[in-house]
């Protein structure tokens, strides 16, 4: 654990960032918060956002960590310096929201010392929009669905609700190709993301020939196949 000098010295050496000196500072101590907190504050646009993201990260595992003088103390002179005004991540959450509710997460006596206008900021701050999660199990999920959906349509023409035919063969194989991309490729590759659009296309025309007379309809590979794309698409690497 870093001692308060310590602090002290990363700050002053922090000061010269802009003339090109980038100073590295402990990876077991709070320091490596300040550096990413210049960074931000440095970049523009979506530069910005990544990077508060990461610092928002940073402060919220600390603060999950818990701590002492030396962790309130970095809280502390990031909120009073304005370091963090300002910056807000890819997610819409402050910066400095972030560090308070860290710094209150220390418990007493730290959290007492929280400033007022701290407290004002993190209860104004904007609440960011619900962010839907990937879901659990990798790939398999979408593959589930849509290997299910692909089965009721063939049960479908086994017993006469749907008469067979070349569009619903076609249907089904270009359905189990996408699916099989992507279960196989890397998430956000070129051939996933071709993968997710053929899926797509091809699983709302299915859906989309109910509409169409004396055409067999794919509605179930359709439907199906259109949830397996959601589900891949929420997917992340």
């Amino acid at each position: 654990m870093e001692s308060p000098s310590d602090l002290a010295a990363w700050e002053a050496a922090s000061e010269p960032l802009a003339q090109g000196g980038t100073p590295t500072p402990p990876t077991d101590s709070p320091l490596p918060m300040y550096l990413l907190a210049q960074q931000a504050r440095r970049a523009e646009g979506d530069e910005q956002k990544r990077l508060a993201w990461n610092l928002n990260q940073l402060l919220e595992e600390l603060g999950a960590q818990g701590g002492g003088r030396t962790e309130a103390d970095a809280f502390h002179r990031l909120l009073e310096g304005g370091n963090l005004d300002g910056l807000v991540d890819s997610d819409g959450r402050s910066c400095r929201a972030t560090a308070v509710e860290s710094l209150l997460a220390l418990g007493f006596p730290y959290a007492l010392e929280v400033r007022p206008e701290d407290l004002e900021h993190l209860k104004n701050a904007p609440v960011p929009g619900t962010r839907l999660a990937p879901p659990p199990g990798g790939p398999f999920p979408a593959l589930a669905v849509g290997l299910g959906a692909l089965a009721l349509q063939v049960v479908l023409g086994l017993t006469g609700a749907v008469v067979p035919g070349g569009l619903l063969i076609l249907q089904g194989l270009l359905t189990l190709l996408a699916l099989t991309v992507l279960t196989v490729a890397s998430v956000g590759s070129p051939l996933y993301r071709g993968a997710l659009a053929l899926l797509t296309v091809v699983s709302g025309v299915g859906l989309g020939m109910v509409l169409v007379p004396d055409v067999p309809a794919g509605w179930a590979a359709g439907l199906g196949g259109l949830v397996a794309a959601f589900l891949a698409a929420l997917r992340k690497s």
